[in-house]
């Protein structure tokens, strides 16, 4: 008996397994068909509706019909307004009532339903549809350029034009790029489009920069001819040269050189050489001392000025112009003596140093310092006043020494040691010819010019005596070592009426065959040692007898 019942409940689980078999199809087909029938009831749905994601014009149609749609677009466009924003917060609005904005649907709406394909609509389930239509809004023109041309943005104060980046004034970072300024410079035709479009589609936003509307600079900071220009700019400001003037220096920077300096509109870079002899005159007009009048101290105490002679600093103004444009050019950096025609012993208000001659011709007497020690004392015999030679005063340098030279006249050749001119063939010499020195002997019986030593001196002078040395020749009445005659004074007198009217002497002073001792100090050539011919001139065609102009 328990065979048959476990017979029978095997029977009953195939029979139960039999049944979930058939179950199984009937259930897929039901849902199968459920989801056919979900599937046109939405297709038929959408064929009156719009898809759910719909957009038209940004205005959201999504599940809308025709009509539905069109009271939508008309309720958005009766509120439509257009926002602007700019540069420097600047803001603008541009309503649709003010231009008469309305819809005019025309059927457009129906055409976009009628494109729709309704059996495609789980495509869109999860992507959007937009659709931009143009002819279904109108507006009048008239009042829209009205209105866009009152925007603030066209305002002069906010119309400001770009800027191209440009190079900066000189300053203690010398020349720098001054960057671009974008302005707030509207392209209105261009932006006029730009806001027709937006009110077309509805959009209610609209940034002026991000729709590019804004015109813009033409050169930036890496534009390469602006860079070049800037390269060639510090160049030559980032010059210094300084001048060394005792105490006192003079310095050539960019302070100077900017105001000389200027670009044109295509970054070609000008320097004004003219500034370069400006500073050069100057340095000229504060700094020679060539001829100037000094304010001496004699050795005996008295506090004189000396007037004339050409010892001194003279500047070569044409060849340091030259020397000096150059270097700013390149741009050096260094420390510079200037071309000089002639220098002096030192720089400052006493030029002449601690070296030097002093020549008294009153007291017939010289003295000779070398580094503030009197080195030597000797009295001499000048140039003949009686015959108009008389030695003239001044501060002149010692051109050169010789040992051994020939002093040539017009009859005569006469040899001597130890040799020092100091003004043209003017000089200091022994003078072996004479046995007496000092006293009033050059009132009648003087040189033509020169100082007569006697040769122990003058050959001690000499082995201290270098090229440049000062020489101080003055006059300074009442220091005289002799007795003062009446013929004395009239000698004198004579000779100083003679100076004060030279056109009244018959003897021309400056002339090389007359300004010697005994003997004329010329050598066989006719030219002194210095290389300055009988007119004055240097080899290099420059006046030695005075200054020009320009040197003060």
């Amino acid at each position: 008996m328990s065979g048959n019942k476990s017979k029978h409940k095997k029977q009953k689980n195939s029979n139960k397994r039999n049944g979930n078999r058939f179950r199984g199809p009937f259930i897929g087909g039901g849902l199968l068909i459920a989801l056919l029938l979900l599937y046109l009831t939405a297709a038929l749905y959408y064929k009156s509706h719009f898809y759910g994601s719909t957009m038209i014009n940004g205005i959201d149609t999504a599940n809308m019909t025709v009509s539905e749609a069109e009271k939508a677009i008309s309720t958005e466009v009766d509120s439509y307004q257009l926002s602007l924003t700019g540069r420097n917060n600047l803001t603008d609005t541009i309503l649709g009532s003010n231009i008469n904005l309305h819809t005019v649907f025309n059927g457009c709406v129906t055409n976009l339903l009628q494109k729709q394909n309704p059996m495609a609509w789980p495509v869109y389930l999860f992507q959007a549809k937009e659709y931009s239509v143009e002819t279904m809004l109108n507006y009048d023109e008239s009042l829209l350029k009205l209105c866009f041309d009152r925007l603030n943005c066209f305002d002069e104060a906010n119309n400001v034009e770009p800027e191209n980046a440009s190079i900066s004034e000189y300053g203690e970072s010398g020349y720098t790029i001054v960057p671009e300024n974008q302005g707030s410079k509207v392209i209105k035709d261009k932006l006029y489009t730009v806001v027709c479009d937006a009110i077309n589609v509805l959009q209610t936003s609209l940034s002026i920069e991000d729709a590019d509307c804004y015109a813009k600079p033409v050169i930036g900071p890496d534009y390469p001819a602006l860079v070049q220009a800037l390269d060639q700019l510090n160049k030559i400001a980032g010059t210094q040269i300084t001048y060394q003037f005792g105490d006192v220096a003079e310095v050539m920077d960019g302070s100077k050189i900017s105001k000389w300096l200027s670009i044109d509109d295509n970054y070609n870079v000008s320097f004004d050489e003219s500034g370069v002899k400006d500073f050069v005159d100057y340095i000229g007009k504060t700094y020679n001392t060539f001829g100037k009048t000094r304010t001496f101290q004699t050795s005996y105490d008295d506090i004189i000025k000396v007037s004339g002679g050409d010892y001194g600093w003279w500047l070569n103004r044409p060849e340091e112009v030259k020397a000096l444009t150059q270097l700013i050019k390149d741009g050096e950096k260094l420390v510079r003596e200037p071309v000089y025609f002639q220098t002096a012993q030192q720089y400052g208000s006493d030029d002449i140093g601690g070296t030097y001659v002093e020549i008294n011709l009153s007291a017939q007497h010289l003295f000779f310092y070398k580094d503030n020690e009197l080195i030597l004392e000797s009295d001499f015999v000048s140039g003949n006043v009686s015959k108009n030679l008389a030695t003239p005063v001044g501060t002149y340098p010692v051109q050169y020494k010789e040992n051994d030279a020939t002093l040539v006249g017009e009859d005569y050749e006469t040899p001597v040691k130890y040799w020092m001119p100091f003004n043209r063939n003017i000089g200091m010499h022994d003078a072996n010819w004479r046995d007496k020195f000092g006293a009033d002997i050059y009132l009648t019986n003087g040189s033509h010019g020169c100082i007569n030593m006697p040769p122990a001196n003058a050959k001690k002078m000499f082995k201290y005596m270098q090229r440049g040395v000062a020489v101080v020749v003055y006059e300074l009445p009442g220091t005289e070592s002799y007795e003062m005659t009446d013929k004395d004074q009239a000698i004198l007198d004579k000779a100083k009426a003679d100076k004060e009217n030279p056109d009244k002497t018959d003897t021309d002073k400056t002339d090389t065959k007359k300004t010697d001792t005994q003997k004329p100090d010329v050598d066989k050539t006719g030219t002194d040692k210095t290389g300055t011919d009988k007119t004055g001139t240097d080899k290099a065609g420059t006046d030695n007898t005075n200054t020009d102009d320009t040197v003060q």
